[in-house]
């Protein structure tokens, strides 16, 4: 049940929120996440993150806490959380934004563009699959990460699954979030053992993160930054998330076991009026 607070909202954000969106089939959905959806079954996806919640969202109590989930994909935190007890707002693009993808000089960009539109299309339908089967009461506001809409309102919890990498701006995407969180900050990454080892040896000296892009292979296409713990901690030590925690874990990705660490920021610089 939403929040007093959440109901004298309501009214000033709902031109933010997304028009309901009825999707039925299947076929016309792309999943993100692995889950068990009312009426449908098992449906799978890369990600599977059934029976680690807990490590993903860094053992952060969600009951009655308003959260603004950035990257929710097909909706499986999304409406874990609200089964939770969490009043959720999901964040994400729609068919109608571009993916932030580097910019090689060597390839065609209008038709990757085309391309992950159509995938983007494909992935909101199946948030709203998922939407009506779990008779969610979740909200959903499309737009890219840098331009966050201070409508949405403040909410006591924002999180980042594993969508910081993506973006070209990773510091920008968490200012716009996390000007809105007044309590907690969950981020979320993936470590590669190609970057691990010698970032974690220098971040004893200096937090810092690693440029992915590769002219001569032209890849990745959709990643930018690989992060240790240490340079997510600056970052929301900076945003006013001076109280951190690290946890390391290790989730399922496309069959395999995928090592991960999450951040956890307590706000310690209140939010000015």
């Amino acid at each position: 049940m939403a929040s007093q607070e959440t109901v004298e909202q309501a009214p000033e954000q709902a031109f933010v929120y997304a028009e309901p969106r009825v999707v039925t089939e299947l076929e016309e959905c792309y999943f993100y996440h692995s889950m068990e959806i009312p009426g449908y079954g098992l449906v799978e996806g890369p990600w599977d993150l059934r029976g680690g919640v807990d490590d993903y969202l860094g053992g952060v109590d969600l009951n009655g806490k308003r959260v603004l989930e950035v990257g929710t994909a097909s909706g499986f935190l999304c409406y874990t959380m609200e089964g939770r007890g969490a009043d959720v707002v999901a964040y994400d693009l729609s068919d109608e934004q571009s993916w932030d993808v580097v910019p090689y000089a060597q390839y065609d960009h209008a038709s990757f563009d085309s391309d992950r539109r159509e995938h983007l299309r494909k992935l909101n339908n199946s948030w709203w699959l998922g939407h009506g089967a779990f008779e969610s009461s979740a909200k959903v506001v499309y737009g890219t990460v840098y331009e966050i809409p201070e409508e949405i309102g403040r909410v006591q919890v924002a999180t980042y699954g594993n969508v910081l990498r993506h973006f070209r701006d990773p510091f920008l995407a968490l200012e716009r979030g996390l000007r809105l969180t007044t309590e907690t900050a969950i981020v979320t990454e993936n470590p590669s053992l190609r970057y691990s080892l010698p970032q974690m040896a220098a971040s004893l000296l200096k937090p810092n993160m690693a440029f992915l892009p590769n002219h001569e292979r032209m890849q990745p296409r959709e990643s930018w930054w690989h992060f240790t713990p240490a340079v997510i901690k600056q970052m929301l030590g900076v945003l006013g998330f001076e109280d951190t925690k690290v946890n390391y874990h290790v989730q399922r990705f496309a069959g395999k076991r995928k090592p991960l660490f999450t951040v956890v920021g307590r706000r310690t610089v209140p939010l000015s009026d």
